[in-house]
């Protein structure tokens, strides 16, 4: 039931200690009354004129650990989601975040 998942609020910014690195998070948020599998997740970086920069695909395993993975997103729970995403060379502006099954 990918409709009743969502992104509950997100997060993108530089990280204090890595200039070449920016550090994402995010609160998904299940509302159904049942666990739910992980989503993989779309982050894209964006220009000043919010055209993408880069793009990139996350399974589950890569944002989280292989036990929370294997649990899923509890009935009507939210989940944080913290990651770094390295961004050497890259002059991102801005960001969107989607959640989606393969």
């Amino acid at each position: 039931q990918s409709a009743m998942l969502g992104i509950e609020t997100s997060d993108l910014h530089p990280d204090p200690e890595r200039k070449s690195r920016l550090l994402l998070s995010a609160t998904l948020r299940n509302r159904a009354p049942f666990v739910q599998a992980l989503p993989h997740l779309e982050v894209t970086l964006t220009d000043t004129a919010d055209q993408a920069v880069v793009r990139k695909v996350l399974p589950p395993e890569a944002y989280l650990p292989a036990r929370q993975v294997a649990e899923g997103i509890p009935p009507n729970g939210e989940l944080p989601v913290s990651l770094a995403i390295d961004a050497d060379g890259v002059a991102a502006a801005g960001y969107r975040l989607y959640i989606f099954y393969p």
